[in-house]
């Protein structure tokens, strides 16, 4: 799973100069909806199954997307090859 993480890192994020602008509208995106459920179910509403998918769609999902793309920020910070040298380690890793 880490290899294809980094590999899916390396194909779409080299090159690119990653902001904080979107892992934060991402972020916030996500703790809106967690607010948003949460506040209902502490109000009494009880979600079917359908919207309790979509609950967790629309809050946890953001979440983890915000997440990786900060991971992904993070290390392409530390060098132009980084994420590429990222991926390599993963594989080299993966052959022990």
């Amino acid at each position: 799973m880490q290899e294809w993480f980094w590999a899916f890192a390396y194909r779409h994020y080299h090159g690119k100069n990653l902001g904080r602008l979107i892992e934060a509208a991402v972020m916030t995106w996500g703790v809106f909806f967690v607010l948003v459920y949460m506040s209902a179910v502490v109000g009494g509403w009880i979600p079917n199954l359908a919207d309790a998918v979509l609950g967790i769609f629309l809050s946890i999902t953001p979440i983890f997307v915000g997440l990786a793309h900060r991971r992904i920020r993070i290390e392409a910070a530390k060098g132009n090859d980084a994420l590429y040298r990222k991926l390599l380690a993963v594989r080299q890793q993966k052959k022990i």
